[in-house]
């Protein structure tokens, strides 16, 4: 944890944290790791969309604050479809100092094909 990121000073008014937001995207973007370390042969010609219609959730129980020291981000593969449109679904933990404070359960993504240009 850096404390001198921009957003302590600009997320709270007087309330230095960091966005929950930034958690739940560092957890998509691990996702999006996994789908491309298993299907980069699609990275040129697909495109990663979220999968909509599936009932997903996330649980904050604490903040990520200036004075702590490391935070970690875990997902864990749930499913994959194999097929012209790959889907992934993970649940995921965001630890910092080691203390659970995120949970996110059931995110999927999928590798969509894109037109041809």
């Amino acid at each position: 944890v850096d404390p001198d990121e921009w957003f302590f000073k600009a997320h709270f008014y007087q309330d230095p944290v960091c966005p929950g937001s930034l958690g739940i995207e560092s957890f998509i973007q691990l996702m999006k790791f996994a789908a491309l370390d298993r299907f980069g042969n699609l990275a040129d010609t697909h495109r990663i969309d979220f999968v909509t219609g599936t009932e997903h959730q996330w649980l904050y129980r604490g903040q990520v604050i200036p004075r702590n020291k490391k935070v970690e981000v875990t997902a864990l593969i749930t499913s994959v479809t194999d097929g012209e449109a790959p889907i992934l679904f993970a649940d995921g933990y965001l630890t910092v100092d080691g203390i659970l404070i995120y949970q996110m359960k059931n995110f999927g993504i999928r590798l969509s094909p894109m037109a041809p240009s």
